[in-house]
């Protein structure tokens, strides 16, 4: 069974598998093993510099992937947060636009909430929905930033929702929200790098395509 985790930087991405991934590594990759014998000795923090520009997959032989992972991000700040794939009745699908990227709303965990409630919380404040219907989780994205001079990593959990395309959008300023948009599937797919790299990974495993 392939196992892997993939860690988006702002130039590069970082690819934590195990052994049976080997063979679908891009030419344009750097590629290195890893094993009981040589984790320790991996520099894992130079691969979440902000300036780093090089893909680096890992392969993981004689570990866990997850073990490799935990080991990867020891120097990081980690951070949980949850966040909703939203359809409405005719297809479309609810994006807001800050800092000149689209993104899906999401946002913060807070202590004693259930992952799914905090998705829920959070495209509601973002995006003035009430109410939006909650269903599967449909994956996990992880990205690398700075924030109050120190490195922290995001792990963000994704679930499907459904709501009304008539609703009031009301986007939440003072989160830096400028728009709050129904858009199309073709829309999304033409929007390319306005995307960030973690969520364009996330969309084309659930059915989008990005060129």
């Amino acid at each position: 069974m392939m196992q892997r985790y993939d860690i988006f930087n702002k130039h590069n991405r970082v690819c934590i598998v195990n052994a049976s991934f080997a063979r679908f590594v891009s030419e344009n990759e750097r590629v290195m093993e890893c094993d009981e014998k040589n984790v320790d000795s991996i520099d894992f923090a130079r691969f979440f510099k902000e300036k780093c520009r090089e893909n680096i997959t890992i392969i993981v032989k004689s570990l866990t992937v997850k073990e490799v992972f935990a080991k990867a991000i020891e120097g990081l700040v980690f951070v949980q947060a949850a966040g909703g794939l939203v359809r409405n009745e005719r297809g479309e699908y609810l994006f807001i636009y800050r800092s000149g990227h689209w993104d899906l709303p999401k946002g913060h965990w807070e202590d004693g909430e259930e992952l799914d409630y905090t998705a829920v919380r959070e495209v509601e404040e973002e995006t003035g929905l009430k109410n939006p219907k909650s269903g599967e989780k449909l994956g996990i994205t992880y990205h690398v930033y700075s924030m109050n001079g120190r490195r922290e990593i995001k792990e963000t959990h994704w679930y499907d929702m459904r709501a009304k395309s008539n609703e009031l959008l009301v986007p939440q300023k003072e989160e830096g929200i400028e728009r709050v948009e129904w858009l199309t599937k073709e829309r999304v797919e033409s929007l390319g790098r306005m995307i960030y790299p973690s969520l364009r990974h996330f969309l084309t495993g659930v059915g989008f395509s990005f060129d």
